[in-house]
């Protein structure tokens, strides 16, 4: 009796048993497994762990900043000021992604408190908690925490401010991937590009917007007069002439022209309400040796696709976006507001390329004096160019806008920043830049869903009504069907 009852409990402990060595083993294998997965994720950069879940893609990475981090080849380290444990989440996760698509890209937290003399290394400014140093071994670049995250506010919040007092709430913005591709570009620069703006002859001084966009694409602006001088300053890689109302000396166009032969670059804007080659002969003369004369008079559209508002207030085709200067371009299909603008035609005298051309049916309206835009015999009619360009046997780059809307930042806002995008284009071919930072500032806040009361009367009755009566009846039916069976 004994033996028969111990017998089967013996054969049920080694199964047991049996069992349990299986399901230890198994699970050791599974842990196991889990742990060399989780080294190997962790290796891995955070552009493959972490996916952009934000609203507004705070965190999504442009082409431009992957073409400039693609070129990098020395080290670029970021400083992050701020207490350890304090740092914005947004900025150390943009500075992750950074290291994650080029290695030689790190950053580091640095405490000013701690250590308040790292500062001073490298600027005087004060600056706010969460701002940002880039360094590389030629030089360091400074981006304050205000330039990262900035607050806009439109004509119509200071126009409530100023009359009525009414504190504008204004709308946030995330600048980091503009401000931190700016930086790792200019610290690994060798040579930082000058653009001289032309003075002494009423020119239209560059907005402090525009002079932002340029500075962003790591071109120092300096002012620039040739009256004093014998000849361009030699680093000076690029001159611009913004819509001058008188005209420039004899000896400054010899200068101009030979800074072109040598393989300078020059940017001229004109519009129709101050050019003509009889009022400019000079410029007229250095536009001519580059292959280009205008056609002077008020350009007027007949094409209702090619005008805003009003024919003269031209939306000119863009020239070809598969050649320099306009391969720069962050986006090809922008549009252009062309306002006041004359023609400008080719002589024969170099290759000239449109980069902003009219319609053929458009005309240019000789008569400045009056209000009527109806085309007149007096008028010339045909496609003529708001923009082109030519080269010099040597390299030098000239280009011609006849239309002060292209630096004019109110005809710029009208085309959501189509203007600046094709100026600075043009901007970055003269100075050698391979990459234009068209990099938009990102909203930092969810737009509210606006309703009018008709919609909000329908989706009410949708939500109070028409959803819980099809729940029910939904269960009704499932009740039903249920109590036949």
């Amino acid at each position: 009796m004994n033996n028969e009852t111990k017998a089967p409990k013996r054969a049920v402990n080694k199964k047991i048993l049996k069992i349990g060595s299986v399901s230890v083993t198994t699970t050791a294998v599974v842990i196991a497994i889990f742990i060399v997965v989780n080294l190997l994720v962790g290796e891995l950069p955070s552009t493959a762990t972490k996916f952009d879940l934000s609203a507004r893609e705070l965190f999504t990475i442009s082409e431009e900043t992957e073409t400039v981090l693609a070129r990098v080849n020395e080290d670029v380290h970021f400083y992050l000021l701020t207490q350890r444990g304090n740092e914005n989440p947004t900025i150390r996760e943009m500075l992750e992604r950074y290291h994650a698509l080029n290695p030689r890209v790190t950053w580091s937290t640095v405490d000013p408190v701690t250590n308040p003399a790292f500062i001073e290394k490298y600027t005087t400014e004060t600056l706010s908690d969460n701002s940002v140093i880039a360094e590389s071994a030629k030089r360091s670049y400074v981006v304050d925490y205000y330039e990262i995250f900035q607050t806009e506010y439109t004509e119509e919040d200071y126009y409530n401010y100023y009359y009525y007092g009414q504190v504008p709430q204004g709308t946030p913005y995330y600048y980091g991937e503009l401000q931190f591709t700016t930086a790792v570009d200019y610290v690994t620069r060798d040579d930082l590009p000058v653009l001289g703006v032309l003075e002494g002859h009423g020119e239209t001084a560059l907005s402090e917007n525009y002079a932002s966009l340029i500075g962003d694409e790591n071109v120092e602006i300096r002012t620039l007069t040739l009256l004093n001088t014998d000849a361009v300053p030699a680093d000076v890689s690029s001159i611009l002439l913004n819509v001058p109302t008188s005209d420039i000396s004899a000896q400054e166009e010899e200068m101009l022209a030979s800074y072109l032969d040598a393989g300078g670059s020059v940017i001229l804007v004109t519009g129709a309400v101050h050019w003509s080659e009889a009022a400019m002969p000079n410029l007229a003369a250095l536009a001519a040796k580059m292959g280009m004369e205008s056609v002077d008079g008020l350009v007027v559209e007949t094409d209702r696709n090619r005008y805003m508002m009003v024919p003269h207030y031209l939306l000119p085709a863009l020239g070809s976006t598969d050649a320099e200067p306009l391969s720069l371009l962050a986006n090809p299909n922008v549009y252009v507001l062309a306002n006041a603008a004359h023609g400008i035609v080719s002589n024969g005298q170099a290759s000239v390329r449109p980069l902003l051309s009219s319609t053929a049916g458009a005309f240019v309206k000789t008569d400045l004096t009056t209000n009527d835009f109806a085309k007149t015999d007096a008028d010339i009619e045909g496609l003529v160019y708001v923009g082109a360009a030519s080269q010099t046997e040597a390299g030098g780059q000239f280009v011609w806008f006849s239309t002060p809307g292209i630096t004019d930042d109110a005809a710029n806002s009208y085309v959501s920043g189509g203007n600046s995008a094709v100026f600075l284009s043009v901007i970055d071919w003269m100075n050698g830049n391979k990459t234009n930072f068209a990099i938009l500032g990102k909203l930092m806040q969810v737009e509210a869903l606006t309703l009018t009361e008709a919609d909000s009367a329908v989706w009410s009755a949708v939500v109070a009504i028409v959803i819980p009566v099809a729940v029910l009846a939904v269960g009704f039916v499932i009740w039903f069907r249920r109590r036949r069976k």
